[in-house]
């Protein structure tokens, strides 16, 4: 089913992805490390509404997804390869830039900046796979 040129179950299935592996990577993978670098407790996150914070990342997660998606369409990308170069070119235009503010203007950790990069990194990469079955 499409709406615009766009898969529907693509990026439906695209955004859980990018959900999954926020899942991962601020959990098992660096997320003690990332709260640290934030200087989050256990006890500073108490009181937090995860339902809230999951739904703006949920929707964020979504509208990437939808952007990946309109990219192919515009571009014609047809096949796994041109996918991943594809998302992995969008990622570092348009998401690596952006998030490198926050370590340049806000003085963020460059490791943190790091753990954020790679998230989406990897996120962009497996939305531009899920979306090249499409």
């Amino acid at each position: 089913m499409e709406l615009y040129g766009i898969n529907i179950l693509g990026v439906v299935l695209a955004t859980l992805g990018f959900m999954v592996v926020g899942f991962i990577w601020y959990g098992p993978l660096f997320g003690k490390r990332w709260m640290a670098l934030h200087g989050f407790t256990e006890e500073s996150m108490k009181g937090v509404n995860m339902g809230v914070v999951m739904a703006k990342g949920l929707t964020n997660s979504l509208v990437t997804a939808i952007g990946i998606a309109v990219v192919f369409g515009w571009r014609g990308v047809d096949g796994i390869a041109p996918a991943l170069v594809t998302a992995g070119l969008l990622w570092l235009f348009f998401s690596a830039t952006t998030q490198l503010l926050a370590h340049i203007y806000e003085k963020q950790p460059f490791e943190l900046t790091l753990i954020n990069w790679g998230n989406h990194l990897v996120g962009m990469l497996l939305a531009g796979a899920i979306l090249s079955f499409f």
